[in-house]
């Protein structure tokens, strides 16, 4: 009998280890991402299925499906930790050291950033950028925005979309494979995920849920105009790296409110101070 208690504790320690683990590709639950969790990949694709499987975590790739793609994926981020350049991605944040590349399950692949520029955590509102900007300010105006002539209808062309070049402020700041999302990417997460209006550690913001149950949350850190902050707690806007289609002083961006269900896609002038999400793959 004590033998069979022992054994009910260690298979329960070790199931509760799994069930806190997100680390993409750790389908065994213990923390890293290494040979024998590629062989359950493995025997799981050939149809051989272990209790202790985590199957969120086998979808590596993030494509909805598991395959040898995602064998290989695997092997890509045992590789990466010598010397590789696979980044590791999550379902949640597995620790403090923000940010972390979350996985939402997107048909794309795209991976979203844990926290904003400029923040240091997922509650954190950040850094406030004038579109293409890649520096905070004092006052947020046409005649402080570097990129026109000091009014709305004198705005420089820095082409479609700034994703990746000198005006795109994630990159700027944070190097690497970081950008700015496109339009397109904001929409992906728009039409893929569930939105819910909640509070994390005291903050207001949008929790954005994928269908692999990979989570981000977005403070609603309103936006700066003149030298003030608005609608802080209330609304969330977020730049993406796209100019308006049809007006060079307008640039597109998602928004969400503490008073309505829903997110939109939107549009604001190049002028305002928005926090920005980046993405990478």
């Amino acid at each position: 009998m004590k033998k069979l208690i022992t054994l009910f504790v260690l298979t329960l320690v070790a199931l509760t280890a799994n069930a806190q683990s997100t680390l993409k590709g750790d389908v065994n639950g213990d923390g890293e991402v290494n040979v024998t969790d590629v062989t359950m990949i493995v025997e799981y694709v050939m149809g051989q299925h272990n209790s202790s499987f985590i199957v969120a975590n086998a979808d590596v790739n993030g494509d909805g499906s598991i395959t040898v793609t995602d064998v290989a994926e695997a092997v890509n981020t045992i590789l990466d930790g010598n010397g590789g350049n696979t980044p590791q991605f999550y379902l949640t944040c597995p620790d403090s050291n923000h940010p972390h590349l979350i996985d939402l399950g997107l048909p794309s692949g795209m991976k979203w950033a844990c926290c904003n520029v400029g923040a240091t955590k997922p509650e954190e509102y950040g850094g406030y950028y004038a579109w293409g900007e890649v520096q905070e300010k004092n006052y947020y105006d046409w005649t402080t925005y570097i990129h026109c002539d000091g009014s709305w209808n004198t705005c420089y062309y820095l082409g479609s979309d700034i994703t990746g070049t000198q005006y795109d402020v994630a990159h700027y700041r944070w190097g690497g494979s970081w950008v700015m999302p496109s339009r397109e990417q904001q929409d992906e997460l728009r039409n893929n995920c569930t939105y819910t209006w909640t509070t994390l550690n005291g903050v207001n913001g949008g929790q954005f849920t994928g269908s692999n149950g990979g989570t981000i949350f977005l403070p609603a850190a309103g936006c700066r105009r003149d030298e003030s902050l608005i609608y802080a707690g209330e609304v969330g806007n977020y730049w993406s790296s796209t100019q308006h289609a049809s007006y060079s002083e307008i640039a597109y961006s998602l928004s969400f409110y503490s008073y309505s269900a829903y997110w939109r896609a939107g549009s604001d002038g190049r002028l305002y101070g928005l926090s920005v999400r980046p993405v990478s793959r």
